[in-house]
């Protein structure tokens, strides 16, 4: 079962401060906090609650009566405000407060620094994920909540994975011998690490005018590697997947369509021909929801 991120915005504040005149006393702060089954991926490679230092990009647009507003670069209620978490709260760099108007929040991770559009914003793996935080760093996420007011109480953030997600497990065959090496390091070709996120909607659109890369996979244990990628339709006999250890390198030739919130699940069992000089590779893919 597909588990959800959830930030809950503890919106306990009376009006906003850029909009009314109300007497400080009335103004309570905008608040933060996560609540259960909260995972992203981490630098370990495991599914975690966020850690200390993490932020994500805030939009809130007010309604106007009964209609609701769109969403724009700038000009909205809130405008691509930083919330980080400190290890207990999740906290903004300024005081925030309550509209009179219900509202409409929108929220990504991780924090972007500007936005340039609504409808297309860049955004791109990184090409090392087996280096610093380049593997959580790529792990774009989405939320949104429609048509809240400060008097139905903490707005609920359900976050999801809006990337793909590829896991490749090297299983020793039966006539595998000896360990896998421990200098054992995966890359994914061919593939567009560049792509646009729509705010309004949380989809993804590769960059079709991008060059492809390689990707290097964060590197989980000797037989178990994992990254983040771009939405996308690989063609068959596409170089997919290659596997460099004991000085030799192995590519996998193969069709796959990644998907959007998905996680593929590559085995690779790996079988030793008698004069040692000979790795036989067999694939068994899979796919699943993303945990």
């Amino acid at each position: 079962m597909k588990k959800i991120i959830y930030i809950i915005l503890a919106l306990i504040f009376a009006v906003s401060c850029s909009k009314s005149d109300a007497p400080v006393s009335n103004q309570m702060e905008f608040m933060f906090s996560i609540g259960n089954g909260a995972t992203k991926v981490t630098t370990t490679g495991k599914t975690a609650t966020f850690d200390i230092g993490d932020a994500v990009s805030l939009y809130a647009v007010e309604w106007d009566r009964t209609e609701q507003m769109p969403l724009q670069v700038s000009g909205n209620y809130l405008n691509n405000e930083k919330i980080s978490y400190n290890g207990t709260n999740w906290t903004s760099l300024r005081t925030l407060y309550w509209s009179d108007n219900p509202c409409d929040f929108y929220a990504l991770y991780p924090y972007q620094a500007s936005f340039s559009s609504i409808e297309k914003q860049p955004f791109s793996v990184i090409l090392d994920q087996n280096t610093g935080d380049g593997y959580d760093k790529s792990d774009l996420m989405y939320a949104y909540a429609e048509n809240k007011s400060r008097t139905d109480g903490p707005v609920a953030m359900n976050f999801n994975h809006i990337m793909s997600k590829v896991v490749v497990n090297l299983v020793k065959g039966e006539n595998f011998d000896g360990e896998i090496p421990s200098d054992a390091v995966a890359h994914v070709y061919s593939t567009i690490t560049d792509c646009y996120v729509n705010m309004t909607s949380g989809s993804i659109e590769k960059d079709v005018f991008a060059n492809k890369n390689t990707i290097t996979m964060k590197k989980i244990s000797n037989d178990k590697f994992e990254a983040i990628v771009v939405p996308q339709n690989l063609e068959k006999r596409t170089p997919l997947i290659e596997i460099s250890m004991g000085g030799i390198a192995y590519l996998l030739e193969t069709s796959l369509s990644f998907r959007a919130g998905y996680q593929h699940t590559i085995t690779l069992t790996l079988n030793t021909s008698p004069d040692q000089e000979m790795i036989e590779i067999s694939i068994d893919p899979g796919i699943q929801g993303w945990n």
